[in-house]
């Protein structure tokens, strides 16, 4: 990867020659991997602990209103997340992707430890929507700096393998509520703090590709000119990068992008994140080596995700991929909220698929976004296509809540209704944009 300190590479040559030259690609997957890691940690505790969190600090067993304030809790966390995205995706295309993700990693692992602070439900909420912004604008950015340093020969296989990522975040979890979880739920809060200390490796060894050096001297050299001496490429350069997403060129692949990662997150944070609750209520207990044997097998299914996701895309291509997999996941979701009414360790292989299925919608998306938008606008676009679910997903967890207490406080019921959204993502995969493969040279 090309920078300043390099005289003898040009920030046009290509990323082929930089991983050659430049062990830099490397570090780059590194800290972007350990990233997500912590991003899948931190995203998840909350819902490890959903119900001794809340029964606590509601003071109450009852299902019903451990539902209804989690869904406001899991509402503000993806508000946050959207917002953060959407923010700091900006951010990163002014200042530098390498710089905007030191600051989202420190801004969620602190918040996340505050988390274990919280003496009501809405101080506990506040901090989840300041966690959710920082991991919303760390998870775009590394898939975007990633991009933007690694080969284009395999850069699918880089990214479907920092996909793994999350789901290794979710492992952790689990491994601490085995190891914190008698202790209470405050301690795995305090363990979220870990992330911060990864941003003095990123500030040591992370730089900014070549791809964006050129394009900040684009537009600076643009940005000298006078009005009047400014070419029809230099107002291009120079303007919004919120306007060019629904310019002629992007507006379809906007848009369609925007459905198919609003279904991979609200089911997710619809559906998925009451498996731990869910666990609590078949089983009648805390059920703390429960829950963490069953987000165990999911976050496997994950990890799996992305091992795999780089082979299913050259095999298969991403439109095909992506419907079948939300055909998939809609039937392992039933198949597990329907089918098990006590814990059992069938359920396990079940809940491995719902990971696995679940999680490769977000494998594809992660791959293909930065693929497809140039540059200048490539955080942004990140941050706003892959996020705006997240709205989306704040009213959907609002609505399983409410769910929850129509069905008598069943978990199962309330996300098998919302899992139907994943046929709207199986028939809205149909029209995937192409990848422009001059994007990213």
């Amino acid at each position: 990867m090309a920078t300043l300190e390099e005289p003898s590479l040009t920030v046009t040559a290509s990323i082929e020659a930089e991983a050659i030259d430049a062990p830099l690609p490397w570090h780059t997957f590194i800290a972007t991997w350990l990233g997500g890691v912590f991003d899948g940690m931190d995203s998840s505790i909350f819902a490890m602990v959903l119900y001794p969190a809340l029964s606590d600090l509601l003071h109450t067993t009852s299902h019903a209103a451990v539902g209804q304030y989690g869904s406001y809790i899991i509402a503000m966390f993806m508000a946050g997340w959207a917002v953060g995205a959407v923010y700091f995706g900006r951010l990163a295309d002014r200042i530098g992707r390498a710089k905007t993700l030191t600051i989202t990693i420190l801004l969620y692992a602190l918040f996340t430890g505050l988390c274990a602070a919280a003496g009501n439900w809405w101080q506990l909420g506040l901090c989840r929507f300041l966690v959710g912004a920082g991991i919303g604008g760390e998870m775009g950015i590394g898939a975007v700096l990633l991009s933007e340093c690694w080969p284009k020969k395999t850069r699918v296989f880089a990214l479907s393998a920092q996909a793994t990522s999350l789901g290794t975040g979710y492992l952790c979890t689990a491994g601490l509520n085995l190891w914190l979880g008698h202790l209470g739920w405050r301690y795995l809060f305090v363990a979220g703090i870990v992330p911060a200390f990864l941003t003095v490796y990123m500030r040591l060894k992370l730089k900014d590709s070549s791809h964006f050096q050129e394009s900040q001297e684009k537009t600076a050299e643009a940005l000298k000119k006078d009005l009047s001496d400014r070419t029809d490429e230099d107002r291009a350069i120079l303007a919004s990068p919120f306007a060019a997403l629904l310019s002629a060129e992007n507006f379809s692949k906007t848009i369609i992008i925007g459905m198919l990662t609003t279904v991979a997150i609200v089911t997710w944070w619809a559906v998925l994140s009451w498996i731990p609750a869910w666990i609590n209520q078949i089983t009648g207990d805390l059920a703390v080596q429960e829950r963490s044997h069953v987000m165990l097998f999911k976050e496997v299914g994950m990890i799996m995700s992305g091992v795999v996701g780089g082979f299913l895309i050259q095999r298969f291509g991403y439109k095909k991929c992506m419907s079948i997999t939300y055909l998939l996941a809609f039937a392992a979701v039933l198949i597990m909220f329907l089918g098990f009414k006590s814990y059992s360790q069938w359920l396990f292989p079940c809940i491995l698929c719902v990971g696995f299925f679940a999680h490769v919608p977000f494998v594809l998306l992660w791959s293909l976004i930065p693929q497809l938008y140039p540059t200048r606008i490539r955080s942004t676009a990140f941050g706003v296509t892959y996020n705006i679910g997240r709205i989306f997903a704040a009213i959907a967890a609002l609505g399983s809540g409410y769910l929850i207490q129509i069905f008598n406080g069943s978990y199962a019921l309330a996300a098998c209704s919302f899992a139907s959204i994943y046929l709207v993502g199986a028939v809205a995969a149909l029209w995937m944009p192409r990848i422009n493969e001059d994007m990213i040279d």
